[in-house]
């Protein structure tokens, strides 16, 4: 008969290096144990329309994603002219847009920034477009893989010039 040769890590819930042998639902661990949790990241900064009018909103939105290994929840902070807070909670590999709205109050230039992104627009007295996407409709609601869908919006101009507006349609 092979000898078996029986480690004490055989007999203990989590690594040695983790921390002390408790079943890790606990959540005791060694000061110098980090556990894998959430770690979030904030990208790709929209600021949209770049030029209005005074009274016009401004919509500022990021994208908040969660590259860690646990749940977690993540306050994304607009700072610079406009100042604001938003709390979002993502599952691992989940992504969400945080978007915040501002008007401005007179006309100049307005620099914000979210979470170590900067950006900014332009709030002028001359007559600018204000387009905006309405009315999306997505027909069928649901579809199987392979199947057509057709997805439509309206896109309406507000302003007191005319304009162009780029409308992106992301599937996942």
């Amino acid at each position: 008969m092979p000898e078996v040769k029986i480690e004490i890590q055989d007999w203990l819930p989590q690594e040695p290096w983790q921390g002390p042998p408790l079943p890790e639902f606990l959540h005791i661990y060694w000061p110098w144990y980090k556990p894998p949790g959430a770690e979030l990241k904030v990208t790709n900064l929209v600021i949209s329309p770049t030029v209005v009018n005074p009274g016009q909103v401004v919509t500022i939105s990021c994208l908040v994603t969660n590259i860690g290994a646990e749940e977690g929840s993540y306050i994304v902070k607009l700072g610079g002219d406009f100042v604001a807070s938003k709390t979002i909670s993502l599952n691992p590999g989940e992504s969400k847009t945080a978007s915040f709205e501002v008007t401005p109050a007179v006309a100049k230039t307005y620099n914000v920034s979210v979470d170590g992104l900067y950006g900014s627009f332009v709030a002028t007295t001359e007559a600018v477009a204000d387009i905006r996407v309405e009315d999306l409709v997505i027909s069928p609601a649901e579809v199987m893989v392979g199947e057509t869908v057709t997805i439509s919006v309206v896109a309406k101009n507000y302003g007191e010039a005319s304009g162009t507006k780029v409308i992106t349609c992301n599937v996942t």
